[in-house]
């Protein structure tokens, strides 16, 4: 069975209670195979510093291993600036194998894969051939009206339109906790009423890059404070994702109130 280190939950407290003021003597050497191991889930995005909340780190939430342990390829972020200590064992086989990180048969790495996400590697090629969909991630306090209105904008800043260019028109659905699903019908203005509207555990609708483009974004009740707001990039063409991941980057930097402040185990 896989080890796992550095998985934070919901909150992001154990990376915040981790700091400390110095990391080991060989924290370098730790970091570098951290980095040097093999990834095995991408993610195409980026997450704030739930420590400090200064800084993004891209491809966050992205799965790294050794073959023998697990962690999310920005733990080696929070060792490297916040000194955060990595579980006795796992610093004691880094340095057992003197630094230096074995070479991952495939077959392996896709077996670590499906035992991660609760997946039978023996039922099918499906399962072990299935590429993770990239998406864009991140989490807001409780949307009031005003707050789902200023989202929004940001998305439109970001080129991600939330009704279509030439109709003006809603595409999407909303849903209650009891699981009943309606239809988004509408401009702004309702989708805003939705997002900041507790009956609703889940609001889902399209947004567009043009015409012919759409991603599909998804407003997630989390806790009575907590929304989480994902962006599904996988229906752009492979050229433009990179592009749209750096322009909500570039946006949600330019508005503090609907900052990241912490992460979601995987």
């Amino acid at each position: 069975m896989i080890k796992r280190a550095g998985f934070t939950g919901k909150s992001g407290n154990f990376l915040r209670d981790a700091v400390r003021a110095v990391g080991e003597r060989d924290e370098d050497r730790l970091v570098a195979y951290l980095e040097s191991s093999t990834e095995i889930y991408s993610v195409m995005g980026a997450e704030r510093d739930v420590v400090t909340g200064d800084t993004w780190i891209p491809g966050a939430g992205s799965l790294v291993t050794d073959g023998t342990w697990l962690w999310p390829a920005e733990l080696a972020h929070y060792v490297r600036r916040h000194h955060v200590p990595l579980p006795a064992d796992f610093v004691a086989h880094i340095r057992d194998n003197g630094y230096v990180c074995p070479a991952l048969p495939e077959e392996r790495a896709r077996a670590i894969f499906d035992e991660h996400f609760g997946r039978d590697g023996a039922t099918g090629a499906d399962a072990r051939d299935s590429t993770p969909e990239p998406f864009f991630l991140w989490y807001v306090p409780r949307l009031t009206r005003a707050a789902s209105l200023t989202l929004i904008k940001q998305l439109g800043a970001a080129g991600l339109s939330v009704v279509h260019p030439l109709t003006d028109a809603l595409f999407g659905s909303r849903e209650t906790s009891d699981g009943g699903r309606a239809p988004l019908l509408g401009g702004p203005d309702v989708l805003a009423d939705s997002l900041a509207d507790d009956r609703y555990h889940e609001v889902e609708f399209q947004c567009w890059m043009g015409y012919d483009r759409p991603v599909t974004a998804r407003v997630r009740r989390l806790a009575p404070s907590v929304q989480r707001v994902t962006v599904r990039i996988a229906d752009l063409p492979e050229s433009e994702r990179e592009e749209a991941v750096a322009a909500l980057v570039r946006t949600l930097d330019r508005y503090g109130p609907l900052a990241v402040f912490h992460r979601a185990e995987r």
